[in-house]
């Protein structure tokens, strides 16, 4: 007999699982119709039940209970896993109750001698279905008691919408889960004061501490689709205050699509920071980098990794990575090993303000696409020693300009800084007149397309702010910061870059685009909250130091010069820059040649001449400088 169509397997297949347990559900079932069926007897009659009535239901019940069973055979009940019930299981177990009952009801109406009033029948369904539905869901609903909750924290939920509704059902379904629930707080005029799967709405977020105080709560999860910056710091800074811990909770998308792992996860400088994912136009990316030769340079470095990793994804035919730091080189290229196949990787140590080196890398590769990351990029340190900033950012870009344009690329991006507008440091000066030349070149430019991508601090990438506090934070301390009032913007290096392949796309004729940044951050608030997040209280437990602003540093950054304007682009997230900068490709390469002729001597005369040329073209430098000799602007 083949044991596919034996009757165990049907039986199998209409309740799979612990045969013990179908039996205990089926007896449970048989139990409640008894209940209903005596209590439906009872209420009909008053209470006074004719014998010969009550011994003809004694004798049909066995057939009665058996129809309710089969019919929940018949429907899948027995398939559920109640412990995690919903709202279309409770749906799913009304159907069988129904028809069984009006099929009983059917069959009693044509009885001649009717012992089984019609309305017991009506009765007794109406019994069974919530009978059936409170035993199936006791395991939920017993942990709904508030002498039943194993919960051990009082957790309030930030954000009554589908991600919150989500996390606490699981909790509630959970008693595994160390918390319970105790509400909600939502800003939606709709929700307040009502209740969500028994948990009341308490009040808007910005009454987050009076709800706090008035439910004891002792842990608070942000439960909202993709918070704003602003809004996380000030719940995490409102409950830091009451030394209550925040939790985060991945959205809905990423627990449907399997992204996330955790319920609950610690809240990070992305939630702080709080900038929404960069979508990046897809096609439009694939199309400038599929099947092309790709070469990034400064490759080890924070960005250029990054670019690496994400233009791979694009699948390039060529992928060459060039950089001074071989040890990067070669761990990157085992990182890379393996994520397109189909791409030939190609690793050049040397450095880009080698002219015969970046020469013959660009006559060997051939590249289609350019990405230009390599720089000296530490503030303090340039201003120390102006001659290296000017040789790898100024002349390392003219090398790998020109070598792009002779082996006749087709687009060349420059990667520049916020602080190339207004520069006040040597860093800063040196990258303004590198974006010089982009334009320069791009005008006389017939088949290379040139453009310069600029935006502000990278957060993580090497010597940031950010990694520097989590180092000082580590060893206890103290955090120093240059000035309460520092301002900068930041921005994460996988939205940098995603943003930088998305300029790329564009070309252009030595335009310069801008990433949007979002708001400012106080470095004060961000290394007080950082602190914070370690469970750890700013001046007491960790201190903070001012150390004021050192050479070359701005207190607030500025991402458009005054003669600069915005224009939109096709992607929400770039801007378009424009300026009336009358800049000549021999004009900049004489005014770089004049500052090469001295770069090796006094430092200071180095640094005056980088200045005066990094301000040479701005609309307001121009002004002011339209009657002083070129002679005395720039002294050769």
């Amino acid at each position: 007999m083949n044991r596919s169509s034996s009757p165990l397997a049907a039986l199998r297949r209409l309740a799979p699982g612990d045969p013990l347990g179908t039996l205990v559900a089926i007896a449970l079932d048989v139990a409640v119709v008894a209940v209903a069926l005596a209590c439906a007897m009872l209420l009909r009659f008053d209470a006074d039940v004719p014998r010969r009535n009550a011994e003809f239901v004694v004798r049909v019940f066995p057939l009665i209970a058996a129809a309710y069973v089969v019919g929940n055979f018949v429907f899948g009940v027995y398939r559920t896993v109640w412990a995690y019930g919903s709202l279309g299981d409770i749906i799913g177990l009304f159907r069988p109750v129904f028809l069984v009952t009006i099929l009983l009801f059917c069959v009693n109406f044509w009885l001649e001698e009717r012992l089984l009033p019609l309305s017991v029948i009506l009765i007794t369904g109406a019994l069974v279905f919530p009978g059936m539905a409170v035993v199936k869901m006791r395991t939920r609903l017993l942990i709904r008691l508030p002498w039943m909750n194993n919960g051990e924290r009082r957790l309030l939920i930030v954000g009554a919408g589908h991600t919150g509704q989500l996390l606490a059902r699981e909790l509630q379904a959970n008693p595994d889960l160390p918390y319970q629930p105790v509400g909600f707080v939502d800003d939606d005029p709709k929700k307040l004061h009502h209740r969500i799967h028994g948990l009341k709405v308490h009040g808007t977020v910005a009454e987050l501490e009076h709800v706090l105080d008035r439910m004891d709560a002792e842990i608070v999860a942000i439960a909202l689709d993709r918070p704003a910056g602003h809004l996380v710091r000030d719940i995490v800074g409102t409950c830091q205050r009451r030394n209550i811990p925040v939790r985060m909770v991945p959205g809905v998308d990423n627990w449907v699509l399997g992204h996330g792992h955790d319920t609950l996860r610690e809240i990070t400088l992305d939630d702080l920071l709080g900038r929404e994912p960069v979508q990046v136009d897809f096609a439009a990316c694939s199309q400038s980098v599929r099947d092309k030769v790709v070469l990034v340079t400064g490759a080890a470095g924070s960005i250029g990794s990054e670019l690496c990793r994400q233009v791979l994804t694009f699948r390039p035919r060529e992928l060459h990575l060039l950089d001074n730091n071989e040890t990067g080189l070669h761990d990157l290229s085992l990182e890379l090993a393996g994520v397109s196949p189909e791409t030939a990787i190609h690793l050049w140590v040397g450095s880009v303000a080698e002219e015969p080196r970046v020469r013959e890398v660009f006559a060997r590769a051939r590249p289609d696409l350019v990405y230009h990351a390599a720089a000296l990029k530490h503030v303090p340190l340039m201003e120390e020693h102006p001659a290296e900033a000017f040789r790898v950012n100024v002349l390392g870009t003219l090398y790998c300009a020109t070598a792009a344009r002779e082996a006749q690329t087709g687009t060349f991006v420059l990667i520049s800084t916020d602080k190339a507008v207004r520069p006040s440091s040597v860093m800063g000066a040196t990258k303004r007149i590198a974006e010089l030349l982009v334009i320069a070149l791009a005008r006389e430019s017939a088949r290379t397309r040139f453009a310069a991508v600029r935006f502000g601090n990278v957060m993580g990438s090497r010597g940031s702010v950010v990694p520097t506090f989590m180092k000082q934070i580590e060893r206890g301390g103290p955090v120093t910061v240059m000035h309460p009032e520092m301002q900068r913007y930041f921005i994460s290096i996988p939205e940098a870059v995603s943003l930088v392949i998305q300029a790329g796309t564009f070309g252009g004729r030595g335009d310069i685009y801008m990433l949007d940044m979002g708001e400012e951050i106080n470095i004060l608030e961000l290394a007080e909250r950082m602190i914070r997040l370690r469970g750890l209280r700013p001046g007491e437990d960790i201190e903070v130091v001012f150390t004021g602003p050192r050479p070359g540093e701005k207190l607030r950054e500025e991402l458009v010069a005054d003669f600069e304007h915005l224009q939109p682009t096709a992607h929400p997230k770039v801007m378009r820059l424009t300026a009336s900068v009358d800049v000549s490709e021999r004009e900049i390469l004489r005014l770089i040649d004049e500052i090469r002729a001295v770069m090796w001597g006094d430092p200071e005369e180095v640094r005056r001449r980088i200045h005066l040329v990094a301000r040479r073209f701005s609309l307001e430098e121009a002004a002011s400088s339209t009657d002083t000799p070129e002679s005395e602007a720039l002294p050769s």
